[in-house]
């Protein structure tokens, strides 16, 4: 499955800080076979892919569509549909499924929000392979 991270304050803090578990969870992403992306709003976050050493468990970087969010794949070369998101705003979540998480902001403050959409992740594979 193609899954896809929002960059700023889902997987990075507003202090620039990777959020916890956020190289666990894509490293385990990747030995399951899935294909893990980044994308943001405001820019094509190439930092996250180079200064947090995610290379290796990352398909793909790109600037997410804010509107339209189906129709403007195409226009910002994004090759495959999400089939989740992860991400701090709800309208790229409710336009192709996913998991909302807050914002993380209180970077001082222990946050598990990563691995808890990961385990989101894990009962929607769980929900969709036992549907017709």
């Amino acid at each position: 499955m193609n899954i896809f991270f929002d960059c700023d304050f889902t997987l990075t803090g507003i202090d620039g800080r990777l959020r916890p578990f956020v190289t666990d969870v894509f490293r385990m992403l990747r030995e399951e076979g899935h294909s893990v992306y980044i994308w943001s709003g405001v820019r094509v976050p190439w930092d996250i892919y180079r200064n947090f050493g995610l290379d290796q468990y990352i398909n793909g970087v790109y600037l997410k569509p804010l509107e339209d969010h189906h129709e403007l794949l195409n226009h910002y070369r994004i090759p495959v549909v999400p089939d989740f998101v992860v991400d701090d705003n709800v309208d790229p979540v409710e336009a192709f499924g996913g998991h909302t998480v807050p914002p993380y902001i209180y970077v001082e403050e222990p946050d598990d929000h990563i691995m808890r959409a990961y385990h989101a992740f894990q009962a929607f594979v769980v929900r969709r392979s036992t549907e017709p």
